[in-house]
């Protein structure tokens, strides 16, 4: 094992001279983590959010109880109401300034009081296509609604039409009492439906809805991390084309050294980089989406492990190949099909059902997964026991594979 650390040493120094190299994956990860973050929309993940200015031509209460009904905190954040001209409304909406113009037509509150046809006028902006049909659904919701209070107290609601009269401000006593007296029979008439429920809701807090949600780090973080540590288990690979080159591997063959011992120097400083770079990343995540760090050391354990076993597999890769050239282009080719399939360029919970079932069955969608389940603490200590076994048989075999190969020809190139 002496030889062994003085290889991981001696490939320290070596790397220690070419610092952009470490800088590079140790910056991929943060580099694209801000930008898909960034992209994303922080911590919470985007809100979308409707534009809609709206020209009240009507200028009523049942108008403005709309425009109510779109503003921002009655829309949840959805829809963000503002009153505008008609001119300045059609001329914003021209220049993609809005989501849609809405026009609402004088004599709108007595068409809805007497259930008569009103034309509600919206014009949406074409270089948009989500937002502009969850406005038309709000709106549409708004018709279904006045319907069904027609339906139950539509003659009541007539009686409204026209305002208070001549000469008065506000409506007669008796008609607010025999409008109210109403409302409470149809309230007693619906209780048959009202208790007990004939409908069960199941009504969450909006603390818990949050629990429930995927934290958007463990949908992010482990992909991004794998993503840097399959190019480093490529990059630290290739160096032993570099050592055949020095004669390096030539010396190790025929002195009293073994291969295994040279392997295993490069292999501990493989876990050791990796390590690093994963404590690095996960670290700022940790930090960043407030994640509990007492599972942080399991976490950099199981991606630093994982990442051995890439370099490992692309190890026995390059040395089975015949040139240099030849191990890169097809590192390439088998690496990034499996960043896109397993989960780091787009999260499984995007993907299609039958991409994540293949995904998940690739190696490093496998490990990923296991990541995902050591940061949201959902891992059993049993399943991930059997994951490092597994991890430990495939790395053993990639490593034998490796040191056969060297001891066959690959050294004397």
């Amino acid at each position: 094992m002496g030889f062994a650390w003085r290889t991981a040493l001696k490939d320290f120094h070596r790397h220690r001279r070419t610092p952009v190299e470490f800088a590079v994956w140790l910056g991929v990860p943060l580099l694209v983590g801000t930008l898909v973050i960034a992209v994303s929309g922080g911590r919470s993940g985007p809100r979308p959010q409707a534009h809609v200015l709206v020209v009240d031509q009507d200028d009523s209460s049942l108008s403005r109880l709309l425009v109510g009904g779109l503003s921002q905190d009655a829309a949840g954040s959805f829809v963000q109401a503002e009153r505008v001209t008609l001119e300045s409304g059609r001329a914003r909406v021209a220049k993609g300034e809005a989501t849609a113009l809405l026009v609402i037509p004088k004599g709108f509150s007595d068409a809805v009081l007497l259930e008569e046809p009103c034309t509600l006028q919206l014009v949406t902006n074409p270089a948009e296509r989500i937002l502009p049909g969850m406005v038309e659904e709000a709106l549409s919701i708004v018709v279904d609604a006045d319907f069904y209070v027609h339906r139950l107290v539509g003659e009541d609601l007539r009686s409204f039409a026209g305002g208070p009269g001549p000469g008065r401000a506000t409506f007669p006593d008796q008609q607010i009492a025999n409008f109210s007296v109403r409302v409470n029979q149809l309230v007693g008439s619906l209780q048959t439906y009202l208790d007990p429920l004939v409908l069960q809701i199941d009504a969450q807090s909006e603390e818990a809805e949050k629990k429930e949600q995927p934290n958007i780090a463990v949908l992010l973080v482990p992909g991004i991390l794998f993503m840097s540590l399959l190019f480093m288990a490529q990059g630290l690979s290739a160096d032993l084309w570099t050592e055949r080159d020095q004669k390096t591997l030539r010396r190790i063959v025929v002195s009293p050294q073994t291969v295994t011992s040279f392997l295993a120097g490069k292999t501990i400083y493989s876990v050791l980089l990796m390590a690093a770079v994963a404590a690095v990343a996960l670290g700022v995540g940790f930090v960043y989406f407030d994640l509990p760090f007492t599972r942080l050391p399991v976490a950099v354990i199981w991606a630093a492990f994982s990442g051995s076993v890439f370099f490992l597999g692309m190890m026995a890769l390059q040395v089975h190949c015949a040139s240099q050239r030849a191990a890169s282009i097809i590192g390439m080719i088998l690496i990034f099909p499996l960043m896109m399939i397993g989960g780091s360029f787009f999260p499984f919970e995007a993907m299609p059902a039958w991409m994540v079932t293949v995904g998940t069955h690739t190696p490093n969608g496998w490990a990923l997964l296991q990541l995902k389940a050591i940061l949201s603490a959902t891992a059993q200590p049993q399943a991930l026991a059997i994951a490092f076994g597994a991890l430990t048989s495939a790395a053993v075999l990639f490593f034998l594979a490796g040191a056969q190969r060297l001891r066959r020809g690959f050294a004397q190139g």
